[in-house]
């Protein structure tokens, strides 16, 4: 198969950045070396890389298909078991890594690939995390992940339902990127998305049933000076100000960088 065919073949199945794509497809799973995918003629003999780019075809998302993904500063191992990292996510390891201070714990409920745990704990001084999630698929993933980032001794997994009653006793913040899109909505998404676990991104009716859980169950195990973080939709953060208003906590919103509301941080009244 050439460059251009396998080209081809991804831009019929309405994959946008085709080029692209195909040539991280000979690079990484052919082997091919990247200096001679400039040439659209470029044939691969490599039956992986032929299979890989039929998978792509089929809206296999290319983060599976290749098995990593950057993120933050940071390569991730990932697989079906666990959502696939995103760069709007960044924030709140941005966040997260401005706000927690040296020699501090936090928790991450919903840790998926690690991503969110791990980065911050790359990033920050002597902080401890405790990665907790309802997958062993997914932990299994993030253990992976942080054996290969050098922070195995920093983190502890859990394999536990965070929405049935707090997992520890007291830490400085709570991380979490729960499932935060809205029934409806969920089935207009792009195909990729259902290769990836759903539970992963359904949230309820509004797509809010894990903040509205999560945070009285949370609030009063954080630092007084601590803090809750959640990735949100772009569409809700007055429910987030609800939200935190009802539990007694101040709200503020961070923006991406497309602009888009992102990030809710929610704070004890004191």
């Amino acid at each position: 198969m050439t460059l251009n065919e396998a080209e081809k073949i991804l831009e019929a199945a309405g994959i946008d950045d085709a080029r692209h794509e195909a040539r991280i497809i000979f690079a990484t799973v052919g082997g091919e070396p990247l200096y001679k995918l400039l040439t659209p003629s470029y044939k691969t003999e490599s039956e992986e890389a032929i299979k890989a780019v039929y998978r792509r075809a089929d809206r296999e998302p290319l983060a599976y298909i290749i098995g990593s993904i950057d993120f933050y500063n940071e390569s991730y191992i990932v697989t079906p078991d666990c959502l696939i990292p995103r760069s709007d996510t960044e924030l709140l390891v941005d966040i997260a890594v401005s706000m927690i201070p040296d020699g501090e714990s936090f928790i991450d409920i919903g840790t998926g690939s690690g991503c969110v745990a791990l980065s911050t704990l790359r990033n920050t001084k002597n902080t401890t995390a405790l990665a907790v999630d309802i997958s062993e698929g997914a932990l299994s993933v993030a253990k992976k992940n942080a054996e290969l980032l050098g922070v195995s001794d920093r983190v502890k997994f859990l394999l536990a339902d965070a929405t049935l009653a707090p997992v520890c006793d007291r830490v400085f913040a709570v991380l979490s990127n729960p499932p935060y899109v809205a029934d409806e909505c969920y089935k207009t998404l792009e195909p990729e998305i259902f290769k990836e676990p759903k539970s992963a991104f359904v949230g309820g009716n509004d797509g809010g049933d894990f903040y509205r859980v999560l945070t009285p169950l949370y609030r009063d195990i954080i630092d007084p000076k601590g803090f809750i973080a959640y990735e949100i939709g772009f569409d809700q953060a007055d429910m987030l100000r609800s939200i935190a208003e009802e539990n007694k906590m101040s709200c503020r919103i961070y923006k991406d960088m497309g602009a888009r509301d992102r990030v809710a941080l929610l704070r004890p009244l004191i």
